[in-house]
């Protein structure tokens, strides 16, 4: 058999080149380790993102996690186990997946942001994100367009010229009451009640007509303008939504958006993914969701019967504008007014009845075009003479719901309408109705009643902390891995997350 044998200086050599390659072989582990804590520390925080509500996605295009998981649950406790559950399944030494030998020790949400926070920032800039992309020009145009032909028209008082007029000829008709009665009643032979000319009777008042149909309107709005019986009947409780109560708050930063083009984006979001009156997207809970938005009512019938009220408003002025502007029409209202108040011979009374008639009939035409919009027709903003349908001596037959006034063809519909006021609306007050009406929708399902959303993470800041044990002799520890006791590492990675 062979002897060998190595003389003491080469011992010495053969030791120092074997801690040279033991410490590079560490070192080469250790820049590896740090490579694949980032690269599971990202897979982990996307898996985890990966987990959004299913729900809203598919219903309103908004990505949220919840961090209960369905159950109820606050804070970001079990989204912390998730995602280290996540990390493990890449990471753990016992898996057999770490070519690095490192195991995921703690997982820490150290700052997120919750869909409520800042008034609902977040469900802003995640509508913004889901409205359609390579758009945003035709999306501003044409929201502006909408904007301009609802709320370019002149606020006319037109009630308060109706009441004036009225005011003034009932004080009239008092007067020439109390005259033919002291006429009567004294024993003057040269008086009688017969030298005082008696109104006239119309066989329809505009201003009785105006006054049924108010009335009516005052009992039930939409029994005047559509079949009250078709309507949704839904309901929520206000007290219970999140712009009403309470609410948990993330702690991270976000940048709110701001400019028409971020207003315009999310109004198209609106538009596009809540239903409206004639546009039944088929959620759960509120049927009239972009009513909600405006109105932030209780029931369906209170939110669309406070936009009818508000697109009557608009319409009244707008038809005041164009009997005014057009000479057959406020000759019409003109001759109506001194067949009712020329008994008077008093020019200032006949005045004021003849804006209160024109007022009446804008009203009555009013009523009119909401009928026609609620059963999906369009209205010129401001109409000409062949557009118009009501006739001023025979207002009352207004009272029948199924009158409706003649389609423009083209115009304003009720969703231009609908754009119109959304855009007078802050984002903040549409934002958190938004959330008001996801969270009624997700409450309304078996599997997410438990589901508040101010508890659904959109950002988030995760932060991964990993250990491994020392293989090769190693003299490097710095930078930031961590040198716990003898012949351990620890790492610390994070990952911003955010949809």
């Amino acid at each position: 058999m062979a002897k060998g044998s190595v003389s003491v200086f080469f011992t010495f050599i053969l030791v120092s080149v074997m801690c040279l390659v033991f410490t590079m072989s560490e070192c080469i582990r250790l820049y590896e380790m740090q490579s694949f804590a980032q690269e599971y520390t990202d897979m982990a925080a996307e898996s985890s993102f990966s987990e959004y509500n299913p729900y809203l996605w598919a219903n309103y295009k908004m990505l949220a996690v919840d961090m209960g998981y369905g159950e109820n649950l606050a804070g970001p406790g079990m989204m912390e186990q998730r995602t280290l559950d996540f990390c493990k399944c890449n990471s753990d030494v016992e898996s057999g997946f770490s070519f690095a030998r490192m195991a995921a020790e703690n997982c820490s949400v150290k700052k997120y942001a919750v869909l409520t926070d800042k008034d609902g920032a977040g469900v802003v800039g995640l509508g913004v994100s889901a409205a359609e992309y390579g758009m945003t020009s035709q999306i501003i145009d044409g929201i502006q367009d909408h904007i301009d032909s609802v709320n370019g028209i002149e606020k006319i008082p037109v009630e308060i010229k109706i009441e004036s007029g009225k005011k003034s000829l009932n004080n009239a008709q008092a007067e020439l009451a109390e005259k033919r009665r002291a006429a009567a009643e004294d024993d003057n032979p040269d008086t009688n009640p017969d030298d005082y000319q008696e109104p006239a009777k119309m066989e329809d008042d505009p201003l009785d007509a105006f006054d049924v149909l108010k009335e009516s309107f005052s009992k039930g709005v939409l029994a005047t303008v559509t079949n009250a019986e078709t309507l949704s009947d839904k309901s929520t409780q206000l007290e219970n939504l999140p712009s009403h109560r309470q609410l948990s708050k993330g702690n991270m930063d976000v940048e709110e958006g701001e400019g028409i083009i971020d207003k315009a984006l999310f109004i198209d979001y609106l538009m596009t993914n809540y239903s409206y009156f004639g546009n039944d997207l088929k959620h759960d809970g509120l049927k009239y969701e972009v009513e909600y938005l405006l109105s932030g009512k209780e029931t369906d019938p209170q939110c669309l019967a406070s936009v009818v009220e508000q697109i009557l408003l608009v319409r009244e002025a707008a038809n005041y504008a164009t009997i005014m502007q057009t000479p057959a029409l406020k000759t019409q209202a003109t001759a109506a007014a001194e067949a009712m108040a020329g008994f008077t011979m008093n020019p200032a009374i006949i005045e004021a009845v003849k804006y209160a008639v024109i007022g009446a009939w804008a009203y009555a035409e009013a009523t009119l075009d909401v009928r026609l919009l609620l059963a999906g027709g369009k209205i010129a903003p401001i109409k000409n003479l062949d557009q118009w349908t009501s006739d001023v001596w025979h207002l009352s037959n207004v009272g029948n719901v199924n009158f409706k006034a003649m389609d423009c063809g083209s115009g304003t519909g009720y969703k231009e309408y609908l754009i119109g006021f959304l855009a007078l609306r802050s984002n903040e007050k549409l934002a958190m109705r938004a959330l008001d009406v996801m969270e009624n929708a997700l409450n309304s399902t078996d599997d997410y009643k438990n589901v508040k959303v101010d508890n659904m993470v959109w950002a988030a800041d995760i932060e991964l902390t990993y250990s491994a044990e020392e293989m090769f002799l190693s003299l490097f520890a710095g930078g930031n891995v961590k040198r716990g006791d003898v012949g351990h590492y620890y790492f610390v990675r994070n990952k911003i997350m955010s949809y």
